[in-house]
């Protein structure tokens, strides 16, 4: 029993995705708003996005559209709650959003401070992940270092309905905003060429990856559709050709990316992605 428990115990310590040179993008649901957090520990920073209440974010692999505060329901309705938040919003506003928590009210620092270390907690976040995130956001509120931001309003179009309603979709100026806001040194400074081969048969998903990737400092050089140049798997793979630990580090536990072994083409650096 000792060692079945200290077993369980190291597990649960391995497994996460934070650290001081990774952070997160986290998203934070509440009954009626969402926020994010911006976690960048070996920077300093700790940031809170504002998302706008009228907003409406387009669902992942559909035409369809759902206002931000009702995108989590329908989430819990087709019973994928998180992965469906985190791809819809992330590929929308053009960011990585790797974990989310559902808290009641509306979303802040203080209830997510005031929630992490219950069990009832709705979370994709591990233990450990959850122990970490807190002692950041606890360190940050202590000595005020919380950085808030708003979307800016030239980065989202105003849509009218039939019906008369007014919502606020994302566009092309929001990318140019993320870019700056939510960068990671450790990926930037490995300057890692990156190609895309969007096989997954929906139009505009190659380019709707590369900005999330160019938002967390992935240079992104290609963006293809080339049917010849395949790989086994499903969803996202991808090859390294080279050392860039971070940038695969970061493709597999924050992008959800599968990482295959590459030949051996000394003449050629970079990663290769494949959507499939």
């Amino acid at each position: 029993m000792v060692v079945l428990f200290g077993l369980i115990v190291f597990r649960v310590y391995q497994e996460g995705i934070v650290s001081n040179q990774s952070g997160i993008n986290l998203a934070v649901v509440g009954d009626t708003d969402c926020s994010l957090i911006i976690l960048r520990p070996d920077e300093d920073i700790v940031g809170w996005v504002r998302l706008p209440g009228k907003l409406k974010i387009r669902i992942h692999n559909s035409q369809a559209q759902y206002p931000i505060g009702s995108l989590w329901t329908y989430g819990v309705s087709e019973k994928r709650p998180y992965e469906i938040f985190e791809k819809s919003l992330g590929l929308s506003m053009g960011v990585v959003i790797s974990r989310t928590i559902r808290v009641q009210g509306d979303p802040s620092i203080e209830e997510v401070l005031a929630s992490l270390h219950k069990i009832s907690l709705k979370t994709d976040l591990s233990l450990k992940d959850r122990w970490l995130v807190r002692k950041y956001l606890a360190e940050a509120v202590s000595s005020k270092k919380i950085l808030e931001m708003d979307i800016p309003n030239n980065a989202v179009d105003k849509i009218t309905e039939p019906d008369g309603k007014e919502f606020l979709v994302f566009n092309n100026v929001t990318a140019l905003w993320t870019k700056n806001k939510f960068l990671l040194e450790s990926i930037l400074n490995e300057n890692v060429d990156v190609s895309i081969n969007n096989l997954s048969g929906l139009a505009g998903m190659g380019v709707a990856v590369s900005k999330q990737l160019e938002s967390a400092g992935v240079r992104v050089v290609e963006v293809k559709t080339d049917p010849n140049d395949d790989i086994a798997g499903s969803g996202c793979v991808f090859v390294s050709l080279g050392d860039y630990p971070n940038t695969e580090k970061f493709l597999m536990n924050q992008f959800s990316c599968e990482q295959r072994q590459g030949t051996k083409e000394t003449d050629k650096r970079g990663v290769k992605i494949w959507l499939k």
